[in-house]
């Protein structure tokens, strides 16, 4: 592996140890039998939302640093540069749905949850076209969607 993706194993590294001590420390006793007031939240939602929310966080960097670092010289990288992104957005909103619920589960009644749930299907569907518009463009910005965006300072005075 080349000097230019060592980072890519330090964030994996973060992922990994993130996911474990998330786990570890959401099982502990400790941690699920400490309340915060009478909703349910428990010190062990905090530190799992903490630990998952963190290791999606991550995530999404890596591929984002990722796809900056993709050079697209021929079909396959250029795809994959295109799509990273669009990818990993799909998978952290579709993942942070439940991570999400850790925190905010225990304050929310039957209408608010049903709320959450439609923001949620809204962001991924979302999600998902932005990865389809990427796969037919070949390009994951949305610029070309919203159309050229101002002009240039220099156009402007011309």
């Amino acid at each position: 592996m080349s000097d230019r993706w060592i980072w890519a194993i330090r964030y994996a590294v973060v992922i990994v140890l993130a996911l474990v001590l998330a786990a570890a420390l959401g099982e502990m006793d400790l941690f699920k039998t400490t309340r915060i007031g009478k909703s349910g939240f428990n010190a062990a939602r905090l530190v799992q939302f903490l630990g998952f929310g963190g290791a999606l966080l991550v995530f999404w960097l890596l591929a984002q640093r990722a796809a900056l670092l993709i050079e697209g010289k021929n079909t396959a990288w250029a795809l994959l540069k295109s799509v990273l992104l669009p990818v990993a957005t799909l998978i952290v909103v579709g993942s942070a749905h439940a991570i999400a619920l850790l925190i905010l589960g225990p304050l929310m009644n039957k209408t608010w949850l049903q709320v959450y749930n439609w923001i949620f299907i809204l962001a991924i569907v979302l999600s998902a076209a932005w990865l389809v518009f990427a796969l037919f463009t070949g390009s994951s910005s949305l610029a070309p969607l919203f159309g050229k965006g101002r002009r240039s300072a220099k156009s402007d005075k011309g």
